[in-house]
């Protein structure tokens, strides 16, 4: 590789350690996961008006629960993981399928 590509992914991987290395922080967590809620309601509801309402872990399930009020009642209910970088969502309960 030349210096140029060897000095850019020094930098990388740094940065990328460092992001690593603060995402363990208890405030920084809850602001990765509320921003990934925050992004995945606007794509998967954009003609719904849902408010954040309430953040919290776990630790039964090891993982994070973060619900939504609607403007019509009650809104989704998200479930984040993993532990360590809470951005995936596992489940949505509005994304159930309908039953009888």
């Amino acid at each position: 590789m030349t210096r140029f590509l060897k000095r850019y992914m020094k930098r990388a991987i740094i940065v990328l350690i460092v992001f690593l290395l603060s995402a363990q922080i208890p405030l920084v967590k809850e602001l990765l996961a509320r921003g990934a809620t925050t992004l995945y309601v606007a794509v998967k509801y954009p003609d719904q008006t849902i408010t954040f309402e309430h953040f919290e872990y776990e630790p039964h399930f090891g993982e994070y629960i973060i619900s939504y009020r609607a403007s019509k009642g009650a809104g989704p209910d998200l479930t984040l993981a993993p532990k360590m970088l809470p951005i995936f969502v596992k489940y949505d309960r509005w994304d159930e399928p309908m039953s009888d």
